[in-house]
Formats: structure tokens, C-alpha cells, sequence
């Protein structure tokens, strides 16, 4: 009689067996009994789940670059976009509840801070209905000093910093904007900002011609009543726009519920009841044959089991057929006849809002403009996150499988390594957003009018730019794609 396994030695066995139920590679996985999952146990109560899950995804092999579909680009040791969490270890955005998701796109105060090459800082963005924005604050500020202390060049103001923005309940800024220096005081309240719009406006070119611009850095969840997106997409309709400039730099994806109402405002009326987007499970989850997810309870935004009719559902219960997960076009409010969007995105561009310029594509032509913080840019792709995951809890860990992904109407979907821009720029935080001498702006209108295309290394108003920067304060993460609504195989759809 073997002996009983050990806890650490069962889980390890739970991460490979589930991974063979719902990892979307899962068929170039080995054999339960050629995969040694006993390597990762490092006595009966610690398991290296981490090293273990990276192990998995490297049997995903893209066949097009004969590399792993998860190889990051940044963070080599670990999964471009699996994750497992460990009791007490930092949850990932996508572990959050959706209402501390919104609030943390910003840190504490609704701003994030860059820091260049020159040691200068700089604020990146700064959250619509914020304290921060209601006290003038504004992308394109250099600041001075922080809480008293004056911008210095070492890891230790760094370090200091990410401290106020992460602990601090008070912070005072010294900024300055065009040479005009102003202080700022800022209390943080947690429950005063999450709005995901930085900037839009309609501009009025020299023809006549009105352009729309929309800077979005998050698709939240529109079941918080979220109307901003609406009003805004019915103001350029009312503004008879002829474009429409959609600034996706910063956003890092979220829920599909928004995406859909996004793409449903921006779509064409043409394309009213066409497809907009597939999702593409392995052939285990398609034929239902699951054991292992009819363990694991559905669980609401309350953190509490789902039921229907008194019955307790369960992810065993979700059809996971192509047919049951085709999202259609359902033209809503917006413009109606765009025939060209333009598009601004950057490394930092991930997940669905990848996914919202995938689901256009068929129907309209889009354009994209690459901002790159890295100084002089040759060519800009996005992050390239075309998967989805929703969790599973397998003991103490929390556990997002790449487990779907989108594909839109022609069958496209597959941009593991980004979405290449036409036109690449620098992304120069100077600049506020919608600004006129803001590079990817100022590219985009050219375009539009039919100018000449500006030189990659070129700062808008022709002078030396301050070189790359980098994240200060807030670190990036991207999202995967969140589902808000499932349908069951009986053809009920459960809301989330």
C-alpha cells in the first residue's frame, strides 16, 4: 500500500491535474505519470508552487516562434500570464474585488509619477474625479519636492516616495507648469476616485474637420453605473466628430462587460448583430468532460458560493462551447458611420484593450501610433495578452490559468507578441494629454489631416526630449481579461 501523501505533495499534484483540465495548451502538457510533480515539494508543508506552475507553461510551445506562448518579456522567470498566489503573498490586480481594482489603478491620491533619465519627475496621469484632478493637478507637471523633500537622484528618495504613495494619508507637491510653481495638499479618501476616462475632448482642426479624443485607462466593471463612456461617445456624435483618436497607452485591459459596451459605441451601424469576438477554450472545457471544475463553487463579487434554484453551481456547470460564448454586436449609442479609429498604444497597452481594437478590425479601419517611454523608439507593440483566466482555489492558492482566448470575426486573435504600430513616437511626459505638442496627439492628427509623418526621434515642439523614463510610484500590471457574465450550460447566464 503506498503511503498517504503529504499536503504539500497533493498540491502539487492538484496544480498539474488541474492544469490539464483548463490550461488552453493543455494538450502539449506530459502525461500525469511523466510530469514529476514531487521535485516542487520541499518538505510536507512548503511546496515551490511558483517554480511549478513556470515548469507548466513552458511545455506551451507557440509554433510560430518555437518559444513558450508565457515567455515574458520582462520577467523571464515567471509566466507571461498564469499566476498563482500563496497565502500571504501580494495579490495581483486580478485577485482584487472589482471596487479595490478601481481604486488601485492610481495608488492612494489619483496620481502616478514617472521619473526620467535626468532624475526629473514627472506626473504620468492624474484619475478623473480625484482630489488630485480637483485641485489642478495635471499630467505634464515636473514636481519639486514631496511631502517637504526635494527630488533627489537615489534609490532611496525612490524608495521614499513609493512609500508616501502607498502609505501616506496627507501629501503635499511643489509642481511646476510652464515655469509657474504651485503647492498642492492632498488628503487620501479611499472611496473619492475610480473614474477610468484621464482626458477627452473634441478638437477643431484648422479645415473645419472635428476630431474626437478619448484617453481610457481601464475597463472596469459597468455594473458600478458607470455612464461617463456613454456621454462622452454621444457628445462626439453630437459634435458630428469625422474621427475619433482612442489614447489606450496606459490601459492594461479588465472586464469584457465594458469592453463590449465600448465596442458596441464605437462599431459601425453596419455591423449591428455581425460577431465581435469568440471565446476559444481547449477541447476538455468545450466537451464538458470536467470533473475537477465541479469542485470548484462559483463564487460572486461577494466572495460568497452562487446558487440557482437552491442548487450550488459550480465552474463544472459553464458551457465552454463556441457557440455558447459568441458575443454579437448590439449597436448602442455613439458614432454610427466611423470608418477609420485611430488608436495610441504602448508596451504597456494589454489584454482587453487589445482585445477592443481586435473586435474592430473586421468592420472598421484602425490605425495604430506607438509611445514608447524607452527615448528613441523603432517600432512600438503592444504587450501582446490575448488570454483570459477566471480563478480557482486549490487549498490555500489561488491559481489564474491561461484558460481562453479572443478571437474576432475573421478568426484573428493570436497577437502573443504584441500589435505592431504604423507609427511609433516618444512618449514625452511633458505633455498633458490632449495637448497639442503631446507626440502621440500631434501624430495622430497629422495623420488625420494628411500631413507628412514626424521623425520617431522628433519631440513635438522640435526640442531635445528628457530621454526614457520609467514607473515611479505605482508599479504596472496588466490585468487579464475578467468575465462578468457566465452562461450555463442549460442556457441561463449567471451575472458576476
Amino acid at each position: 500500500m503506498a503511503p498517504e501523501k503529504n499536503t504539500a505533495a497533493l498540491l502539487a499534484d492538484s496544480i498539474f491535474l488541474y492544469a490539464r483540465e483548463v490550461y488552453l495548451w493543455n494538450e502539449q502538457l506530459p502525461g500525469a505519470g511523466q510530469f514529476n510533480t514531487g521535485k516542487y515539494v520541499i518538505s510536507n508543508d512548503v511546496l515551490d508552487h511558483k517554480r511549478e506552475l513556470f515548469d507548466i507553461t513552458r511545455f506551451a510551445v507557440n509554433p510560430i516562434t518555437g518559444k513558450s506562448y508565457e515567455d515574458h518579456p520582462f520577467q523571464p522567470s515567471e509566466p507571461k500570464y498564469s499566476v498563482i498566489i500563496g497565502t500571504g503573498e501580494q495579490t495581483s490586480v486580478a485577485d482584487d474585488p472589482i471596487n479595490t481594482r478601481l481604486l488601485s489603478v492610481s495608488a492612494r491620491f489619483g496620481i502616478n509619477l514617472v521619473v526620467t533619465d535626468d532624475h526629473a519627475i514627472y506626473i504620468k496621469y492624474v484619475i478623473k474625479g480625484s482630489e488630485a484632478a480637483a485641485a489642478g493637478l495635471k499630467r505634464g507637471m515636473r514636481i519639486w519636492h514631496i511631502n517637504g523633500k526635494p527630488v533627489a537622484a537615489n534609490a532611496a528618495y525612490y524608495q521614499y516616495v513609493q512609500k508616501v504613495f502607498s502609505e501616506a494619508t496627507q501629501l503635499v507637491l511643489d509642481g511646476e507648469t510652464a515655469g509657474n510653481h504651485h503647492t498642492y495638499h492632498l488628503t487620501y479618501r479611499r472611496n473619492n476616485y475610480f473614474e477610468p476616462i484621464l482626458k477627452d475632448t473634441v478638437l477643431t482642426q484648422p479645415s473645419g474637420r472635428k476630431v474626437g479624443y478619448l484617453a481610457y485607462l481601464r475597463f472596469i466593471d459597468p455594473n458600478f453605473g458607470y455612464k461617463d463612456l456613454d456621454l462622452v461617445m454621444n457628445d462626439f456624435t453630437a459634435n458630428n466628430v469625422s474621427d475619433v483618436i482612442i489614447d489606450l497607452r496606459y490601459n492594461g485591459g479588465g472586464n469584457l462587460a465594458e469592453l463590449d459596451r465600448f465596442a458596441n459605441l464605437l462599431i459601425p451601424g453596419s455591423a449591428n448583430g455581425k460577431i465581435m469576438r469568440t471565446e476559444r477554450y481547449n477541447n476538455v472545457m468545450k466537451t464538458g468532460n470536467t470533473p475537477l471544475l465541479h469542485l470548484q463553487p462559483l463564487l460572486g463579487n461577494n466572495g460568497l458560493p452562487v446558487y440557482l434554484d437552491g442548487k450550488l453551481i459550480t465552474y463544472g456547470d459553464i458551457d465552454y462551447t463556441e457557440a455558447g460564448n459568441t458575443t454579437y454586436f448590439q449597436k448602442i449609442n455613439g458614432p454610427g458611420s466611423l470608418k477609420k479609429i485611430y488608436f495610441i498604444v504602448s508596451e504597456e497597452t494589454a489584454s482587453a484593450a487589445e482585445l477592443l481594437i481586435s473586435c474592430l478590425q473586421p468592420y472598421v479601419q484602425t490605425v495604430l501610433i506607438g509611445v514608447s517611454h524607452k527615448g528613441a523608439p523603432a517600432v512600438v507593440s503592444t504587450y501582446g495578452k490575448p488570454v483570459g483566466f477566471f480563478p480557482l482555489r486549490i487549498g490555500p492558492l489561488h491559481i489564474y490559468y491561461s484558460m481562453f482566448n479572443n478571437i474576432n470575426a475573421r478568426g484573428e486573435g493570436d497577437y502573443y507578441d504584441g500589435m505592431r504600430a504604423a507609427l511609433s513616437v516618444y512618449d514625452d511626459p511633458r505633455y498633458d494629454l490632449a495637448e497639442s505638442k503631446e507626440p502621440g496627439l500631434e501624430a495622430a492628427l497629422r495623420l488625420i489631416n494628411g500631413h507628412a509623418r514626424i521623425a520617431p526621434r522628433q519631440a513635438a515642439d522640435g526640442e531635445l526630449h528628457p530621454g526614457s523614463w520609467r514607473n515611479l510610484n505605482t508599479p504596472v500590471q496588466e490585468p487579464g481579461i475578467m468575465k462578468s457574465y457566465l452562461r450555463l450550460k442549460n442556457g441561463t447566464i449567471i451575472k458576476r
